[in-house]
């Protein structure tokens, strides 16, 4: 009993009694009134936002055409066949989109994530790509497909440039966190035995990091393939789901509407399945 006793160590930091002569275990610091006023003020500002300060025209809001989402948003028979085949065709082309700009953006962003890996580039080049390649992460995907879009043109090519030029500055910050983890001393025995800088690379740097490689790419996939569909609402690019829910949305036609969001979610999910197996085996 003496041994257990001696074992026990007295906690950091002093504990507060109440007025009843119970111990206080949670101690109130610095921090968590921190959190509390952070939290207190973001509760304000949401509540003057949707009150006061956006125009939200609350009073237009009719309990009937909410009854009547609800009533028809899964009311798929009411879909004709063929409508829904070109539901699917678009769902497909949205997915090609998404995976074509992915592995575009994959290919370019390789040898960038080379030479943005401390362990196989100089440390200035190294940190002036990965400054480069956050700047252009900052930036959402959408204001860069506007911003080719303004300069070449409403087309489906400027589209995906825009999309490719973010997934590439994605891929050379995962490519360079996945490239630093090998294992140093892999890299200094080809080294030493003087293998050149594409044997190194080639032999042991993309073989040790190719299933982290692999989950990189799924979940830029995953990531592309959500701003396919919104692409076609937000700037206009045709042939997309996106395009479609749009159209859906505006002539009121919720079972429409409904079947493209429930292929939407299906496609989704599937993605993130995908996704969770990958990291699975990485994990390994």
């Amino acid at each position: 009993m003496s041994t257990l006793a001696s074992n026990i160590q007295a906690p950091a930091v002093p504990l507060k009694k109440t007025r009843s002569g119970r111990y206080q275990l949670s101690q109130k610091d610095v921090s968590s009134w921190l959190v509390l006023a952070v939290g207190v003020t973001f509760l304000f500002s949401l509540i003057f936002f949707l009150g006061f300060a956006a125009n939200y025209k609350w009073d237009q809001f009719s309990p009937a055409v909410a009854a009547k989402i609800a009533t028809e948003f899964f009311r798929f028979d009411k879909i004709a066949f063929a409508d829904q085949l070109s539901i699917l065709a678009l769902l497909i082309n949205t997915v090609i989109l998404g995976f074509i700009t992915t592995v575009l953006g994959a290919l370019i962003g390789l040898p960038f994530g080379l030479m943005a890996a401390r362990n196989l580039s100089w440390p200035w080049l190294s940190n002036l790509i990965k400054a480069l390649a956050s700047f252009v992460r900052a930036v959402p995907t959408i204001i860069w497909v506007l911003l080719f879009i303004s300069g070449y043109g409403l087309t489906s090519t400027t589209a995906i440039v825009g999309m490719v030029f973010h997934s590439w500055a994605f891929f050379v910050k995962s490519y360079g966190e996945s490239f630093e983890e090998v294992d140093p001393g892999t890299i200094e025995a080809l080294r030493s035995t003087g293998c050149t800088s594409f044997q190194v690379i080639s032999s042991a740097v993309i073989p040790s990091a190719a299933t982290r490689i692999i989950s990189w790419i799924a979940m830029r996939s995953e990531i592309n393939f959500a701003v396919a569909v919104v692409i076609g609402p937000a700037v206009g690019v045709a042939g997309t789901i996106g395009s479609v829910i749009n159209g859906y949305s505006r002539v009121g036609n919720y079972s429409g509407l409904g079947f493209s969001l429930f292929c939407v979610f299906l496609t989704a999910l599937v993605f993130e399945l995908i996704l969770t197996r990958l990291k699975q085996r990485s994990a390994r």
